[in-house]
């Protein structure tokens, strides 16, 4: 029998676990914190780890919410943690080394977290042994604890990692954050490539109203500002970026995206709201 194992923190112990995957008890903590040390680990399989965000995403999207932005720092402390349980042969949140064939703690989830991510870690998910990206967000969404943290309404941003050896043969990572301060630009759901100039934005807050260029571009009008909207790229293949300019009577921040037009099918409009407002 196929099998695979997910993390949600703490008790595997208390899970009937296949033998050819795990999944690990959600942490999901009441506060977030941030603050071990890390290095960085150079990707094993990006398009897997992409691919495992652009997952998470069409899953808040069923169920109503806005996409999770990804964010560097968050995906190098998932690979990190990925890297690391291959590498010493472990699965757990916390972060051992391994020492004269024992396991030693060496700091906790938050810690690893917040030695690499500026903001708060809301949330972590891990999962072993499962074959494919679409294996392990399935396994999580269909496990209670490890559901509630991809459909976080507090979290705004996320990074995966993903990582080879140990035991499991194949360990992943999902963490979630979120920094008050910052209200993320995301391009059609964090995914990593689309074939038409026509794209829905998402954008992060409750504001008056917003402007929009496209490639460091002339602005746009101020327009009233909506959590999703349609938008053109340039009509041009290559790495596109999109910028937004938010405001209240009060207060004025910024954002931005990027995505790679494969091929250019040119799309009629420049804009054109859509009825999603967000919380802040």
């Amino acid at each position: 029998m196929s099998g695979a194992v997910l993390a949600l923190l703490a008790l595997l112990a208390s899970y009937m676990v296949p033998p050819s995957k795990a999944l690990a008890d959600a942490r999901a903590p009441g506060l977030c914190f941030a603050g071990c040390g890390g290095v960085s680990v150079a990707p094993l399989n990006g398009t897997w780890e992409a691919q495992v965000v652009e997952l998470v995403n069409q899953r808040r999207a069923n169920a109503g919410l806005l996409p999770l932005k990804l964010v560097d720092s968050l995906a190098t402390a998932a690979r990190y943690h990925a890297a690391d349980m291959a590498a010493d042969d472990y699965f757990e949140h916390d972060t051992y080394d391994r020492q004269g064939g024992q396991l030693a703690l060496v700091c906790d989830t938050w810690t690893r977290i917040g030695s690499l991510y500026d903001g708060f870690a809301c949330a972590e998910n891990i999962g072993a042994g499962y074959g494919s990206p679409q294996d392990v967000v399935q396994g999580w969404m269909d496990s209670d604890g490890h559901r509630r943290n991809i459909l976080s309404t507090t979290a705004r941003e996320v990074g995966a990692g993903y990582y080879e050896g140990g035991s499991w043969g194949r360990y992943w990572v999902l963490n979630l954050g979120v920094d008050h301060d910052r209200y993320p630009l995301i391009i059609n759901g964090e995914a990593r490539q689309t074939q038409s100039t026509a794209v829905t934005l998402t954008i992060y807050g409750d504001w008056d109203e917003l402007r929009l260029r496209n490639d460091g571009g002339p602005w746009s009008a101020w327009l009233p500002f909506a959590n999703t909207m349609a938008w053109t790229l340039a009509s041009q293949s290559g790495t596109r970026a999109v910028s937004a300019e938010m405001r209240t009577t009060t207060q004025t921040t910024g954002a931005s995206d990027s995505i790679d037009l494969l091929g250019v099918t040119p799309a009629h409009h420049i804009f054109l709201p859509m009825a999603l407002r967000g919380a802040r």
